[in-house]
C-alpha cells in the first residue's frame, strides 16, 4: 500500500493531540511515572550487569596480561590491542542498551504498559475501555515467534538470493537497485521508488540516506505492533490479522508512530517517549476502531474483517 500523505499528516496530528491529552490527565501521568520507573530501573540493571559480566573480566586479562608480559619479557601490544578492541565493542554496543533494555522490559513485562494503555483509553472513552478490557487477554506467544521467524527466513533468503545474483556477469549489478525498487514501492509507488534508486546509483553518496530512510519505515512497523500490543492482546488478533489490521491503517500508523519514533530512539530519553506514546495509542484506537461488543462466553471478535479503519 502506497503512503498517503493526507492520512499520514492526520495520524502525525492525531499523535500530537494524544501526546498533550495524556500529559494532562493526572491518572495518565501516573501510570506514566510507575512504568517509566520500573523500566529505568530494569535498564539500569541490565546495564550493570553487563559491565560486571564483561568489563571486569577484560579489567581482569588486561592486567593479568601485563603482569605476565613484565615477568616473561615478551611483546604483549598485540594481545593489549585486542583486548583494547573488545572493550571498545563493547561500549558501543553498551551505547545501544537502553533500547535494547526497553525491548526486554515491554515484553517481560507487558502488563505494565497494559495499565499505561487503559489508563488513557479510560479518560478517552470510558465505555470503549470497558468492552475491551472486557475481553480476556490473549498474547498468542508461540504463533508471534513462528510468524517472526517465517519473516527473518524469508528476508534471510531474500537477502542470500540477492548476494548470489548479484556476481551474475553483466547484469549482477542491478540487483540491488531492482530490490529497493520493490520494497521502496510499496511505501512510495513505483515511480518515485524508481527515482530514488536511480539516484542512489547515479550518485552513491545518497545510498546511506535512501537505506536509513527505508530502515526507518520498516522500523516504524514494528513500533507501531508493539503500541498497539495491548490492543492485539484483548480482541485475540494473530499476527496474520495484526498485519492485515496495519496494512487496512498503514498511512495513518505511520504518521502516527513518527512523532515519537525519533525521540524513542534517544539513550535513556528514549523509554520516555516510547511510555507517552504507549499512552496515546490508545486515542488512537478510540478514534480509528470500531468499539467491540462486551465479552461474552465463548464469543469470537472478527477481527480483521471488522476491525478496520472508521469511515465515519
Amino acid at each position: 500500500m502506497v503512503l498517503k500523505l493526507a492520512e499520514a499528516s492526520e495520524g502525525f496530528g492525531l499523535a500530537v493531540h494524544a501526546a498533550t491529552f495524556a500529559i494532562q490527565h493526572r491518572r495518565v501521568q501516573r501510570k506514566f511515572v510507575e512504568a517509566l520507573k520500573v523500566t529505568l530501573l530494569g535498564m539500569a540493571a541490565a546495564h550493570a550487569l553487563i559491565y560486571v559480566v564483561v568489563f571486569l573480566p577484560l579489567l581482569v586479562l588486561r592486567a593479568g596480561n601485563t603482569v605476565l608480559a613484565t615477568a616473561l619479557r615478551y611483546d604483549a601490544t598485540e594481545s593489549t590491542l585486542a583486548l583494547v578492541s573488545t572493550g571498545d565493542a563493547v561500549s558501543h554496543f553498551l551505547s545501544a542498551l537502553p533500547l535494547l533494555g526497553l525491548d526486554v522490559v515491554i515484553h517481560l513485562r507487558p502488563a505494565l504498559f497494559d495499565g499505561v494503555f487503559f489508563a488513557m483509553l479510560d479518560e478517552v472513552d470510558p465505555e470503549y475501555a470497558a468492552a475491551l478490557r472486557s475481553w480476556p487477554p490473549r498474547r498468542f506467544r508461540w504463533a508471534r515467534i513462528k510468524y517472526a521467524a517465517q519473516r527473518l527466513g524469508k528476508r534471510y533468503l531474500m537477502t542470500l538470493g540477492a548476494l548470489v545474483a548479484s556476481r551474475v556477469p553483466y547484469v549482477g549489478w542491478l540487483v540491488v537497485p531492482a530490490g529497493a525498487v520493490a520494497m521502496m514501492a510499496r511505501f512510495v509507488g513505483y515511480p518515485a521508488a524508481g527515482a530514488i534508486a536511480a539516484v542512489s546509483v547515479i550518485a552513491p553518496d545518497s545510498r546511506r540516506s535512501t537505506l536509513f530512510v527505508f530502515k526507518s519505515l520498516l522500523a516504524m512497523s514494528g513500533f507501531s505492533r508493539d503500541l498497539l500490543r495491548p490492543y492485539f492482546a484483548h480482541l485475540g488478533a494473530k499476527p496474520e490479522q495484526q498485519a492485515a489490521f496495519y496494512r487496512a491503517n498503514e498511512s495513518t500508523l505511520v504518521g502516527f508512530v513518527l512523532a515519537f519514533y525519533f525521540f524513542v530512539q534517544l539513550s535513556w530519553v528514549g523509554p520516555a517517549f516510547f511510555v507517552l506514546a504507549q499512552a496515546a495509542a490508545a486515542l488512537f484506537v478510540a478514534r480509528q476502531t470500531e468499539r467491540p461488543p462486551t465479552y461474552t462466553q465463548g464469543a469470537a471478535w472478527a477481527f480483521a474483517a471488522r476491525q478496520q479503519r472508521k469511515t465515519d
